[in-house]
């Protein structure tokens, strides 16, 4: 199914605030400056950090090794 951009954000924006996803995303696109309250300001801050995309990118083959490695390294019973 392909989806415009027209598309993609009607459904992005149409995510309940009782869905994880809706914190996840606006905690990636909050604007940090804009929020005077302190404890509020350090609770999207802390969320923003632990749902950030990693910076590190790796090839599919460079995946596919680590979850290999990993496996092997686990003994199964």
């Amino acid at each position: 199914m392909e989806l415009g951009y027209e598309e993609f954000s009607i459904k992005i924006s149409s995510i309940p605030e009782s869905e994880p996803l809706y914190n996840i995303l606006k905690s990636r696109s909050i604007d940090l400056g804009k929020i005077k309250n302190k404890e509020e300001r350090k609770y999207w801050r802390d969320l923003k950090r632990i749902n950030a995309i990693p910076e590190m990118y790796l090839s599919i083959e460079e995946i596919t090794n680590k979850l290999k490695e990993q496996v092997d390294g686990k003994k199964i019973r």
